[in-house]
This record gives C-alpha cells, sequence and structure tokens, in this order.
C-alpha cells in the first residue's frame, strides 16, 4: 500500500510540483515523516502514515504563508536526495560518509538555487523527487531490484518528462489576431 501511495505522490510531484507548490511540499512533508518513522521507529504501518500525514499537513500549511522557506527546505530534500540517488548509481553506499557529504551537498545546491531561480528550481525539484520516488515505488511493486543502470535511465528519462511538461505552463501565451 505505502508503495502505491509513493507511485501516486511521485506521479503529482513530476508532473504537478511547480502548479501546486503547497501540494508538493506536502507531499515532501509526507515522505519525509513516513521515512523518518519507518527507519526510526518500530511503530505499526497505520501510525507511520498518521505521522506522514501528519508532517505533510504542517508542512502544506507551512508553504502557503512561508513560501520562500518552504520551497528552500524542499529544494535542500529534493536536490539532495537526487544527489545522494546518483551518488549510489556511482557505487557509494549509504553507511559511506561520502555518501551523506554528497547529500548536503546537492540539499544546499538546491537551496541557492530557490533563491536565484525560483520557478526553475521548483521544476527541477520536483521532477528530481518525483522521478526518484517513482522509480523507488516501482521497485517494489515489481518486486525486482533494477540494475543501477536501468533504474538511472528510467530516473533521467521521468525527470526529463517532469521538467518538459511542466516548462510548457512557464511560457506565456499570446495570442495574436491577424489583421
Amino acid at each position: 500500500m505505502i508503495a502505491i501511495i509513493q507511485l501516486i505522490t511521485g506521479a503529482i510531484q513530476l508532473l504537478l510540483g511547480r502548479k501546486i507548490f503547497w501540494l508538493m511540499v506536502g507531499i515532501m512533508g509526507f515522505i519525509l515523516g513516513l521515512f523518518l518513522t519507518v527507519y526510526v521507529l518500530d511503530w505499526p504501518v497505520w501510525l507511520k502514515l498518521l505521522v506522514g500525514l501528519g508532517v505533510g499537513l504542517v508542512f502544506s500549511v507551512l508553504a502557503v504563508f512561508l513560501q520562500k522557506p518552504m520551497a528552500a527546505l524542499f529544494g535542500f530534500f529534493a536536490f539532495g536526495l537526487a544527489a545522494a540517488l546518483l551518488s549510489q548509481a556511482a557505487g557509494v553506499t549509504k553507511e559511506a560518509p561520502l555518501f551523506w557529504i554528497i547529500f548536503v551537498i546537492g540539499g544546499l545546491v538546491g537551496v541557492i538555487l530557490v533563491f536565484a531561480l525560483f520557478d526553475w528550481a521548483l521544476i527541477i525539484g520536483s521532477s528530481l523527487s518525483g522521478a526518484g520516488t517513482v522509480v523507488s515505488a516501482l521497485n517494489f511493486l515489481l518486486n525486482i531490484e533494477m540494475s543501477w543502470m536501468v533504474s538511472l535511465a528510467l530516473f533521467l528519462i521521468l525527470v526529463l518528462i517532469g521538467i518538459t511538461y511542466q516548462s510548457k505552463y512557464m511560457k506565456p501565451t499570446h495570442s495574436h489576431k491577424e489583421e
């Protein structure tokens, strides 16, 4: 059930992240709350989901009132996780200090991008986050462990789809009457 929720939330982030910013930040909060309870606490699944929903709701509300700080937090996690996933594909394990250094550096790049290029950072960050979540969910749902090359290829294809789809809405539309 958690993998299906991951697949849905990943698809929403991938395709609609910038357009529904508050929901995207809420989804990130949900995933963060779920991640922390799954790996840190030995609680029942329903309680882990409840904590994830609570964190997601708080993040969504904060995103409405504190747009830039919550966008920076989103940028940190989206870009940090993407950098960490890419480092894993290159063979760096989660146990290695380099993994966490790469995560933090990627996160700081994300924060800087949010303040420098707000809309593009949201589009790229939500595409990265959504693609990573979808690939992770597919691995679990299909009960397979994709090779790092297949996972990376699928991840990059999904990121490109997300960026392309979301960037269509950034372009101003002009209606010109022919005279």
